[in-house]
């Protein structure tokens, strides 16, 4: 052992360890930054959050799996009379009988694969005076439309975007 691998710098009172470092025991810190890694691996029961933000993005090169539970989305139940659609928006589901106005978010912002459904929720046939009118941020399209209407018995919608300026019903 050399006592220059592990040394205290009363200055900063910080302290460094050059080379392995093994914990038989508990590591615990108010604070943990993680300066460089080669391999994470998440090894926990219980709970994982990821991020604290809803513009926090997440990438995972490879597939992911889920064993048991479920894979969730945010819904948004919509009662009043309009909604701009925000970034974590994924189900709106429209509780109000009478003309509801819903506009998306810019398909660049939103990025390219974000999936959108809306869902007239209510128990009567919606006229098309009393239509969910779903348009684009700007001047951006629906497919080739600005604005596209839901009416009849429970109408539902399905887009995604192309992370540029467009959202496209499939």
């Amino acid at each position: 052992t050399s006592i220059s691998k592990f040394t205290f710098d009363q200055s900063s009172s910080k302290l460094f360890l050059t080379g392995t470092m093994i914990i038989s025991g508990t590591l615990q810190a108010h604070t943990f930054d993680v300066i460089h890694t080669n391999k994470v691996e998440i090894s926990a029961s219980g709970g994982t959050n990821f991020g604290n933000d809803s513009a926090d993005t997440h990438i995972f090169t490879g597939s992911v799996s889920i064993v048991s539970g479920g894979l969730r989305q945010h819904y948004y139940k919509l009662t009043g009379t309009s909604h701009t659609v925000r970034a974590y928006d994924s189900i709106i589901g429209v509780s109000n009988t009478n003309y509801v106005s819903v506009t998306l978010p810019n398909a660049a912002t939103a990025g390219f694969g974000k999936l959108l459904i809306i869902k007239d929720e209510t128990t009567s046939t919606r006229s098309d005076a009393n239509k969910i009118a779903v348009s684009g941020a700007g001047s951006q399209k629906i497919d080739r439309d600005t604005t596209y209407s839901l009416s009849g018995d429970n109408p539902a919608l399905t887009l995604y975007s192309n992370g540029v300026d467009t959202w496209f019903i499939y």
